[in-house]
């Protein structure tokens, strides 16, 4: 037994859980919000993906230089 508004909203919240899961973030809003919402996400995760891309590149520029470095370097002395 436990409090009754607890439970409802308890269930309202997995009621919400599902509709995001199914219809993406924002599935409780109105319409017209939940575009906004949805247009703002999407922009964040194009962000992040051309960093993650830059980063790769990066990446893959410092592993190609390496080898050269190293090889490049002199031998230390003993």
């Amino acid at each position: 037994m436990g409090n009754p508004a607890g439970d409802k909203k308890k269930l309202k919240e997995k009621r919400r859980n599902r509709q995001e899961l199914r219809l993406g973030p924002g599935a409780y809003l109105p319409k017209d919000q939940r575009a906004v919402l949805q247009a703002e996400i999407k922009k964040g995760e194009e962000v992040v993906k051309a960093a993650r891309e830059a980063r790769g590149k990066e990446k893959a520029a410092a592993k190609k230089a390496a080898p050269a470095a190293k090889a490049a370097a002199p031998a230390p002395a003993k």
